[in-house]
């Protein structure tokens, strides 16, 4: 049986954000059937898979890295191009680039699997970071998906990177 204080402060260290609704941390992590049994302040509880998050965090990621990519510079002042958009897009918001991340801060050891599938394959772990930043935007808003993205790394890209040294000087 799953535990809903447990299983959320797992989630929360691996991302360094804390839940209002600790219920939608554990549903982002769930993956053993389409509806599992959990239990919250001594109630059982129905608690749906993370697909429906995953969606939305997908969703998310991209609208949150897009607007950073909108608002950025390269050293001569000038935007950045499309084609650096989907160059930054593609190596930071790719299955594999979101199932590294998620190993990287142990997602895949919250993940709740069913006995027969014990091991969470990169295509969960990537599946499973996209439902968690869908809870962060539930439970936070754009504001919350952009603290936990900076402090993950995702505005750490090399073209983020070098075109932060322009806003230190007036256009």
């Amino acid at each position: 049986m799953i535990h809903t204080e447990t299983k959320a402060r797992e989630v929360e260290e691996s991302i360094g954000y804390i839940f209002s609704d600790r219920r939608i941390a554990v549903e982002a992590v769930q993956m053993a059937a389409p509806q599992i049994a959990l239990i919250r302040n001594g109630a059982f509880l129905g608690l749906n898979n993370n697909k429906r998050l995953s969606v939305l965090g997908d969703a998310v990621l991209a609208k949150v890295l897009c607007s950073v990519w909108f608002d950025a510079r390269n050293p001569r002042g000038q935007v950045l191009s499309q084609a650096q958009w989907t160059q930054m897009r593609n190596e930071s918001l790719s299955n594999d680039a979101l199932a590294r991340r998620a190993y990287q801060v142990g997602l895949d050891q919250c993940v709740i699997t069913a006995d027969s599938k014990p091991v969470v394959s990169p295509k969960m772990a990537a599946t499973t970071f996209e439902a968690v930043i869908g809870a962060v935007y539930q439970d936070g808003g754009d504001a919350a998906v952009q603290r936990v993205m900076q402090s993950l790394g995702f505005f750490d890209h090399e073209l983020l990177t070098v075109t932060s040294q322009i806003l230190l000087f007036p256009l």
